[in-house]
């Protein structure tokens, strides 16, 4: 029956057969746990009971939510979350491409090693980090004591420290992804080109400004769009690292959204925390792809 129809046809067919499996998963585990979310948002569901309980209450909860100065203050930490984490990322992570990119003795070694943070544990990096940061007994602090600093840093106590740090500290768990997208995007210029620029003189800079950084641009592009993204998943970083503590310090906007729904049972609350979430990721995003044809170079 499936030789019956046209070669075209078929092999509409076969692809579809393939993607089937991914599109299932994605409509179960994606799809509609947005569009569930969504739901949630406009009605009044604030406590564990039937479904045939739920109340439309329209924009009420946004309304409520835009009054709420604990909530609203999450958006902002998440910014500043965002605004260290995401350049950092980008320039260590080209900078450790750049050193993974040349010849070197061990360089196979180093580049093993690069994976250690990006399979470790979540937990065990914040018992690591916690340990290593303790103001009091912490090595970091007594070096510092020992060359003369009477008072160290609080790190992870400190109101105003704890959400860079932990975003530092982020940067170092999670840079080995776009590490190799980078190493990846830079193995692919043609050496021919660096090799003329070595014959009229250009310097590591122009090089690198010239050269790499336009040929690279469309990996670039992809790992910009996708580190803001996952600077606002930073639910498991930030909650092994502080709970969102010291006084709220690191309350972002994940961490607030856990608070509402699971501790405090604010499901359609903490629903609409969640679409104003994702309303601001895909202006970003829109944003971002129009903007792209300025500097990115296919």
């Amino acid at each position: 029956m499936f030789k019956k129809f046209s070669s075209k046809t078929q092999e509409t067919i076969v692809g579809f057969a393939f993607l089937s499996p991914f599109m299932i998963g994605y409509t179960i585990f994606v799809i509609i746990p947005v569009l569930y979310t969504a739901f949630l948002s406009v009605m009044d569901f604030d406590n564990i009971g039937k479904m045939s309980n739920l109340k439309f209450v329209g924009l009420r909860n946004f309304i409520e939510l835009f009054k709420d100065q604990a909530a609203m203050g999450s958006y902002f930490k998440s910014i500043e979350y965002s605004l260290v984490y995401v350049p950092c990322m980008l320039i260590f992570s080209l900078f450790m491409a750049s050193l993974m990119n040349k010849n070197f003795k061990l360089k196979r070694l180093s580049r093993t090693l690069i994976f250690m943070p990006y399979v470790a544990n979540v937990t065990a990096i914040a018992i690591v980090f916690n340990v290593i940061l303790n103001p009091f007994d912490g090595p970091v602090n007594k070096i510092l004591r020992a060359i003369g600093m009477k008072n160290p840093p609080q790190w992870l106590l400190d109101s105003t420290m704890a959400l860079p740090v932990s975003a530092l500290i982020a940067v170092w768990a999670n840079m080995t992804f776009q590490t190799i997208l980078f190493l990846a995007a830079m193995q692919d210029v043609p050496k021919e080109m660096y090799e003329a620029a070595d014959l009229e003189g250009a310097s590591a800079w122009t090089k690198l400004t010239k050269l790499t950084l336009p040929w690279i641009s469309p990996t670039t592009f992809f790992l910009v769009v996708t580190t803001i993204i996952g600077s606002t998943q930073n639910f498991s970083n930030l909650y092994t690292l502080t709970k969102g503590g010291p006084g709220g310090a690191t309350e972002v906007a994940m961490l607030s959204i856990y608070k509402n729904s699971f501790e405090f049972n604010k499901f359609s609350f903490a629903s609409a925390q969640t679409i104003v979430l994702f309303g601001v990721l895909l202006v970003i995003t829109i944003v971002q792809w129009r903007g792209q044809k300025k500097w990115v170079h296919y």
